[in-house]
Parts: C-alpha cells; structure tokens; sequence
C-alpha cells in the first residue's frame, strides 16, 4: 500500500507527498532528493523512506547533521508499521501509510480541491462589477484559508493604500495596536510581491519583531498581493486564530491563482468604471449641447438677439 508523507516547515504552506510501496524515497535540502525539504536544519541528504514486500516499511538516516528521530525518539534506523511522526532535524513530517481506499480517497480530496480552486475563480468576473468583484475576492480567500476575518487593500492613484473590503473586524479595528503588525505584513507582501504565509506567530521567525501579530494570537495568516503586470493594485489579508488550521501548497496555488485572476478582473472592472463614467458624462454633456442648440435655434426663430 502506498504512504503519504506531510512535511510541515516553520515558514510555509504544509507539504504533502505520495510514496508508492515497492521503492525507496529519499529526503534532503539537495535537488537530487525524491522530496525536496527546504530548511537548514535538513541535510542534503538526510533520511530514507523505503518498503519492500514482507517487510513494511522503514525509514533510515543517511549520515544527516541533526538526526532522525521517530515518535520523539533518535534513530539510525527503525520499522514504519503505522502512522508515525518523524522529524527531520526538527523539521516535523507526518507518515501514513494507506489502504487503497483512503489513496483513492486523497486522490478524489485533490481533484475537488483543483475544482474549487477553479470555480472560485470563474466567480471572479468582471462583468459583475467592481464592488461585487471586491466582495466575491475578499469572501474567496477566506474561503480558502478558513478564516474569520480579512481585509482588502487597494492601490490609490496617489500611491497610499485605501481600505476597500473588511470581513469579521471592524474599521477602527485595523487602527488599533493589534493589526499594526498585520498591515506591516501586508506591505511586506506587496514589496516583495510575494505571498506570505504564516503558522502560530509566536514562533514564525519572520514576525518575531511584530509584537502585534504574536499578541493576537494569529495561527494562520496568509496574504497575498494583486500584481497587474509591473503594478501592484493591492493586497487581500485573511487569518484565522482557530488552532490546528493548514495550509497545504495545493491551497496556495489555488490562493496564487485566485490573487492573479483577481487582480487582472479588478483592473477591467475598474477600466469598465471609467468607461461607464465617461459615458455617463459625455452623455450629459451631450443633452446640455443638445439644449443649447435647441435654445440658439429658438432664439433666432424669434430673431431674438
């Protein structure tokens, strides 16, 4: 039967991986691992995941730095019977071996999750105006993230970010002392036009100077920038303080795909706006013109000077 593997680093989305039965899978930081595992504390080449007929399955350690261990428990080598939790020098990863029908299932989970993703973003239609894009983007993301609360930020012509959507917090909200790290990580995302994504504050390196966002008590946060070819129109913020909530990179993608999607319908949706306005005027414009020639033609009429 084959294993899933769930890799879940410090800084980032959780990683999931199926091993076939049969064969050997090995886990590094280097390119040439099977599973790939960013992180310094990894080696190279640090462990083994292995089945053979008859003998189940076993994990082994490959020389690595910082250890192996099993249940909490440093190994060379051990047996894999069950579900197990190994950590590759502190890197937590999951192992659950599977009956053919939880494999079929986790299959099916992955196809309904690329449908989701895919249907979240045909809802993200310009057609349906700017402020029902706006609403539909900001409800998506939470979606997504499973979170309770949200904001949406865009780009002003003048440079400086205006509020456009809020969900579970309240306006004053955003000034006070608590989200003052959460906008930081919003500029954060938009400067290096990368989503950031976050686990439990508290022990993600990259908030450690953001009191605000540890002392909320944020388990997971993600926010994303909406990047129109060389400009950045804003940035959509989802969090949820609920324990326990992942993120997979499936989730991410789908996240990324919502953002890109997102920011592309907001820019013809606005460009539909102006057009609409400008129509609006002209068409004004036009009435008064037709008035005025309306008056010039009755004033001569009458031969009034």
């Amino acid at each position: 039967m084959p294993a899933r593997l769930s890799i879940h680093p410090v800084n980032g989305p959780v990683s999931v991986h199926r091993v076939e039965d049969g064969g050997d899978c090995v886990l590094g930081r280097g390119a040439e691992a099977d599973v790939q595992v960013i992180d310094d504390r990894v080696s190279r080449r640090h462990a083994r995941i292995s089945h053979r007929p008859g003998e189940g399955w076993r994990v082994e350690d490959l020389g690595s730095k910082n250890g192996l261990y099993v249940d909490d428990t440093r190994v060379d080598a051990s047996a894999l019977p069950a579900a197990a939790e190994l950590s590759l020098g502190g890197v937590p990863v999951r192992f659950e071996p599977l009956a053919d029908a939880a494999a079929r299932a986790d299959a099916e989970r992955e196809l309904d999750r690329h449908r989701d993703g895919a249907r979240l973003q045909r809802r993200l239609d310009p057609a349906v105006g700017l402020r029902e894009l706006l609403d539909r983007l900001l409800a998506s993301v939470m979606q997504v993230v499973g979170a309770d609360r949200g904001f949406l930020l865009l780009t002003h012509p003048d440079g400086d970010l205006r509020l456009a959507r809020l969900s579970g917090l309240a306006e004053e909200d955003l000034a006070g002392e608590e989200f003052g790290g959460s906008l930081s990580v919003a500029r954060q995302a938009m400067a290096e036009r990368q989503p950031v994504i976050c686990y439990d504050a508290s022990s993600d390196t990259r908030l450690s100077d953001r009191p605000s966002v540890q002392s909320a008590g944020i388990r997971l946060l993600a926010c994303l920038p909406l990047v129109v070819l060389d400009r950045v129109a804003g940035v959509v913020y989802a969090d949820s303080r609920e324990p326990g909530r992942e993120l997979t990179e499936l989730d991410v993608e789908i996240l990324e795909g919502l953002a890109s999607h997102a920011a592309l319908a907001l820019a013809v949706a606005g460009l539909q706006d102006e057009v609409e306005g400008l129509e609006g005027a002209l068409g004004r414009a036009g009435e008064a013109g037709g008035s005025l020639r309306r008056l010039t033609a009755a004033r001569e009429l009458l031969e009034i000077p």
